[in-house]
């Protein structure tokens, strides 16, 4: 029987090795880098119309200790898009915003979201397309064309992420630890996890 001081320093190095292969190799260093991963958020709320989770997700469950901060560097990122997105949508509507979104192809969702934020409407409208598979851009430039309250529109792009970002977090801290048993490679576990998701995500643009 070993001796109870000697198993606590095997399980001790065991933990040790564990942090070194999880501090290895490109997966760790992007969820480490957490102004990347804000400014990778800041694109999807400007830009880039695919769930950010296509890409932390499994960068989450591949390092479930980190997944809080990831998902705090991707909340800040989100707000600070959405703010800037709702400023140029409020300002700059028919010479920036239409243009854009006349290229990505969401002009047709854009009008019916604006219908939706009218008559009170703009937080829960707002929460949905933020808090939904959708393109945020539809909440963030359709509340700014809409020239509806500032505040109440933070408040809800800040409710709903959070719930999303963090309740990832939460399950991917769950789930990696079980997965983490089966020793896979983190890299190639994330390169699983986000090919999975995109496919997903692509059926569920075709539904």
């Amino acid at each position: 029987m070993a001796h109870p001081r000697l198993a606590g320093m095997a399980q001790a190095s065991e933990h040790s090795n564990a942090d070194t292969r999880d501090d290895s190799g490109w997966t760790a260093r992007l969820a480490r880098h957490r102004t990347g991963l804000a400014l990778l958020s800041f694109a999807e709320s400007t830009l880039v119309p695919i769930p950010l989770e296509t890409v932390v997700a499994p960068l989450m469950v591949g390092h479930p200790r980190r997944a809080i901060t990831i998902a705090l560097a991707i909340w800040v990122g989100c707000l600070i898009g959405a703010a800037m997105s709702y400023g140029v949508a409020y300002w700059l509507a028919d010479p920036v915003v239409m243009p854009i979104l006349q290229a990505i192809g969401l002009e047709q969702g854009f009008q019916q979201t604006i219908t939706r934020m009218q008559g009170g409407n703009l937080f829960w409208t707002v929460f949905l397309v933020s808090f939904l598979p959708v393109p945020m851009q539809l909440a963030t430039l359709g509340a700014g064309v809409a020239q509806g309250n500032f505040l109440v529109f933070m408040l809800a792009i800040a409710a709903s992420r959070a719930l999303r970002y963090f309740g990832l977090a939460i399950l991917a801290q769950f789930l990696g630890e079980r997965i983490a048993q089966f020793d896979l490679p983190t890299g190639k576990l994330v390169l699983i996890v986000f090919g999975i998701l995109i496919l997903s995500w692509g059926a569920w643009q075709l539904l």
